[in-house]
């Protein structure tokens, strides 16, 4: 599924600063649009650039909130500061002078912050030309005759940052680049993921041969839909194996483990690793086993010696394996109602329901299921393996 969505948003331009009728040009007021990637989406704003003695203004008072940094206005209202993951500046009402990333620049015209009444956001209005560069931008001018200029390339500065075991692990949104730090220590990269992220968390693992397994789970999308899931197994800090997958509609694996083995699926292949060593002792392709045709993607629910439990990203329908002899079962048809299977059968797509079928544990040979029906509420289900030999 393509995650790229171009979105055009209109920013008022009511929170101009007043100014003297001499000070501006007499022309039209130039008009900025911004390239903007941030949360697996590339977005598109437009905004009315504010002139004063013959230099572009752009406010970047209300950039914070999408672009991942946090703005800190000191007590005399005077001095901006932004900070964010590898991001800092700060610029000051009437002064050219500017801080960006440690250095001191001199910005083409002084700043000017101006506390809005309307809002809690104050404007904050820097020059084009420094705006792009603070912000990791390329300021272009396409098209001189209709007096529009282009930030391409800005991106958000947002991260998820977790602590596991005295190590702090930091994420990127932008691309999924992956850090590690102790104490003051300066952050060491991992590993990349290398695709944009939005609604993300990170689950920590240690094994008992030594291993760490870190699952990244991440939702996007409206209203948020959407998974991918990835995988990451490290041995004393370092990476050696790495797995991941967009499920779309689906959702994420939900077991990572069995036994004394890692298992790591990306959606087609499901591999079992030996703890310790993270070597593949076996690859199960999940679309060969399931039955179901080509370009199909599965999770895993639940995994033994000699079953497996996986689910279909597009129908969500629960599919019962028997690892030795590859005999399967779809469970909605072993519990339901004809009336009910049906029902199942014409509820897919990304709002639906599924079979409404989840699996709670398994005692022998006997697995225990729930299903959650519409008019009884939850009812209990089993399933004898005996079945599938």
């Amino acid at each position: 599924m393509n995650k790229k969505a171009w979105i055009t948003l209109a920013l008022s331009s009511a929170l101009l600063l007043p100014i003297s009728p001499a000070s501006v040009q007499a022309a039209s007021s130039p008009q900025l649009i911004l390239h903007y990637t941030g949360g697996g989406y590339i977005s598109e704003f437009s905004e009315t650039l504010l002139v004063r003695n013959g230099v572009n203004y752009v406010n970047i008072g209300y950039y914070p909130s999408w672009l991942g940094l946090e703005l800190k206005i000191d007590a005399s209202g005077k001095l901006a500061s932004y900070n964010g993951w590898n991001k800092k500046f700060a610029v000051r009402d009437g002064s050219k002078t500017a801080i960006l990333d440690g250095k001191i620049v001199t910005m083409q015209a002084p700043a000017l912050i101006h506390k809005n009444k309307q809002t809690d956001t104050p404007s904050i209005y820097v020059p084009l030309r420094f705006a792009a560069q603070a912000l990791d931008g390329k300021l272009v001018r396409p098209n001189a005759q209709h007096n529009t200029y282009q930030i391409n390339d800005m991106h958000t500065y947002e991260v998820v940052t977790d602590v596991y075991k005295g190590t702090t692990y930091t994420l990127t949104k932008l691309n999924g680049d992956l850090y590690a730090s102790r104490g003051k220590q300066d952050p060491v990269k991992l590993a990349s993921i290398q695709t944009g992220l939005d609604s993300t968390g990170m689950e920590f693992r240690s094994t008992p041969g030594g291993l760490l397994l870190i699952t990244v789970n991440d939702s996007y999308g409206e209203p948020h839909i959407n998974s991918q899931q990835f995988q990451l197994l490290f041995k004393d800090g370092k990476l050696i194996r790495q797995t991941g997958t967009d499920f779309g509609w689906g959702s994420g694996n939900t077991v990572n483990s069995y036994a004394d083995k890692l298992v790591m699926n990306d959606g087609t292949n499901l591999r079992i690793i030996e703890d310790g060593t993270g070597k593949v002792l076996q690859t199960l392709n999940l679309v060969e086993l399931a039955g179901k045709g080509k370009d199909q993607k599965y999770s895993v629910e639940a995994i033994d010696q000699d079953i497996l439990l996986i689910r279909n990203t597009r129908d969500h329908q629960l599919q019962l394996i028997n690892r030795k002899n590859g005999n399967s079962v779809l469970l909605y048809q072993q519990f339901l109602t004809h009336e009910q299977q049906q029902g199942v059968e014409e509820d897919i797509g990304p709002m639906s329901g599924g079979d409404r079928i989840n699996f709670t544990k398994r005692v022998g040979s006997t697995l225990y299921f729930t299903y959650a029906d519409f008019d009884k509420g939850t009812v209990k289900a089993t399933y004898n393996l005996d079945k599938l030999d």
